[in-house]
């Protein structure tokens, strides 16, 4: 079965928070685990002015505001926490399966 893009998003702030730079480090880490083309990721930096436009865009999206740090995947609040690495795996691999 061929896999299906996913979308992952790392509400954060880039300068300051060492939870938000977890949360970077592990997709960093198990990114390499998915064939090319299937993940796309970034952080949506809340202290930028387009990451203030793009959190708001979410929290519309998603029904309520993402907390600092969690994970989007595919529009949807996966992790209002940092995840481990097999959790956030999990995740995307399962949104890889049901995306359209």
């Amino acid at each position: 079965m061929a896999s299906r893009h996913v979308k992952v998003e790392i509400v954060a702030k880039q300068k300051g928070c060492l939870l938000c730079d977890l949360a970077v480090a592990i997709l960093e880490e198990i990114a390499p685990e998915f064939d090319e083309g299937t993940l796309q990721w970034e952080v949506v930096d809340i202290g930028s002015k387009e990451g203030i436009l793009r959190h708001t865009e979410l929290g519309a999206m998603c029904k309520r505001t993402p907390a600092v740090p969690s994970i989007v995947i595919n529009g949807h609040i996966a992790f209002d926490n940092i995840p481990d690495m097999e959790s956030l795996s999990d995740a995307i691999r399962e949104a890889a399966r049901i995306s359209k």
